[in-house]
């Protein structure tokens, strides 16, 4: 049986779902799609588990650090 996700912001429902989401960092945007999320569908926040941050973040250190070498 699945475990049911609530959201911290607003205490409402929330599902696993595929986003795009831009991500930030050292002054430039990285787009990124088809990223798992969990959303709220009652206000919309999307959350990302902590090992997706941390790919995300190794990419984005790996691309701009590239570029400056």
């Amino acid at each position: 049986m699945n475990k049911k996700l609530i959201c911290p912001v607003c205490d409402g429902e929330a599902e696993t779902r595929f986003v795009s989401y831009t991500f930030e960092r050292f002054g430039q945007k990285f787009p990124y799609h088809k990223i798992k999320a969990t959303v709220c569908l009652n206000c919309g926040e999307e959350f990302f588990d902590g090992p997706t941050v941390t790919n995300i973040e190794r990419e984005i250190r790996e691309r701009v650090f590239e570029k400056a070498a």
